[in-house]
């Protein structure tokens, strides 16, 4: 598999299919430009001694333990170079303990785990990302830590000062309450990847940052109880796929109804919510790899489609901020699949 190593593949079938989509994807772009980029895979091949010595973000690391590479593994250690006085928390399964084992003993990081139950109810993963998310951040709540980042196991952020950014970023633009139900203290920031801006209420559920108050009352949701839906047993328009609530729709409008918002499930409530809750900032600001499902650095990103796909840059949240982003409710009633 020397040939590839980005996407993550377990076998030769995986491989084959990928180099096969390469090679498609190349013909097709045969005319246009293309730009390629490495990263490190090891911490003993950073020689960037930049350090962030933040020391009051908790870092959030959630999900099973990636081996190819020792990914997750590779990703604590290097986060413990660059934030050295920023604590660690690890919140994954039972059996997946030994995979790291050999940090166990770091009093600067902390392994929260519970034991593996298959949903039976909920879709996709649902509920196992708010257990994941849960059993961390009440850890981080006893730990009186002022902010939390939470990130996926199987992603890297590269930036040698994200938290001191995170901080700055979030200290620039303030928040107003709405309401009465609102518990909400200062805005949230996501991350642009998997953010689109035309997915109502459709925040990306790989990152987030802010008060580890706010971000505890994000992921604080009840479970999913509806069984798992069949999302391709018909076609859908962006709205009517958003109307089902699943996976990242299903996490915000419920962190939005439980703080006094009535969603109206059009493009101006969304972006409005976007405008006065939230920051959105590029995943390149923080040097973000995702090595699964594709060779390709910003897999969304295509100038010859329409906008339904398109994703949320800084830029755009701006634009949105200050009322400047062209509204089109019509893109919303464009079929996805």
């Amino acid at each position: 598999m020397f040939f590839f190593n980005v996407p993550f593949v377990n076998n030769t079938n995986q491989l084959l299919r990928i180099l096969l989509k390469w090679f498609i994807f190349r013909f097709n772009t045969r005319h246009k430009y293309i730009t390629e980029r490495s990263r490190i895979k090891y911490l003993s091949d950073n020689t960037n001694n930049l350090i962030d010595n933040t020391n009051d973000v908790a870092i959030l690391i959630r999900g099973p333990i990636i081996t190819r590479d020792d990914f997750t593994l590779n990703t604590i250690l290097m986060y413990r170079k660059l934030y050295p006085k920023a604590i660690i928390y690890i919140s994954t399964w039972n059996h997946e303990i030994k995979k790291i084992s050999n940090i166990a003993c770091n009093k600067n990081i902390k392994i929260i785990t519970s034991e593996f139950i298959k949903p039976t109810i909920g879709y996709g993963s649902t509920n196992l990302q708010i257990k994941g998310n849960m059993q961390g951040l009440e850890q981080i709540l006893k730990d009186n830590i002022k902010y939390t980042m939470t990130i996926r196991s199987d992603q890297r952020f590269y930036n040698n000062l994200n938290l001191s950014f995170l901080k700055e970023v979030h200290k620039i633009y303030e928040y107003k309450k709405f309401n009465n139900s609102d518990e909400q203290i200062g805005r949230l920031v996501g991350l642009s990847f998997n953010t689109f801006l035309y997915r109502l209420y459709g925040l990306s559920d790989m990152f987030l940052f802010g008060f580890t108050e706010d971000v505890f009352n994000y992921w604080n949701t009840k479970y999913d109880e509806r069984l798992e839906i069949n999302k391709f047993y018909r076609k859908f328009t962006m709205k009517e796929y958003c109307l089902e609530r699943i996976n990242e729709v299903y996490f915000m409008t419920d962190f939005l109804e439980r703080n006094g918002h009535k969603l109206k499930w059009n493009l101006k409530d969304y972006w409005s919510i976007l405008k006065n809750r939230f920051i959105v900032i590029d995943s390149s600001s923080l040097d973000f790899l995702w090595p699964k499902y594709s060779f390709i650095e910003e897999r969304w990103k295509n100038y010859d489609k329409n906008l339904v796909f398109k994703e949320i840059c800084f830029s755009d949240w701006l634009l949105i901020k200050n009322d400047l982003m062209p509204l089109d409710e019509n893109i919303i009633d464009q079929y996805i699949n």
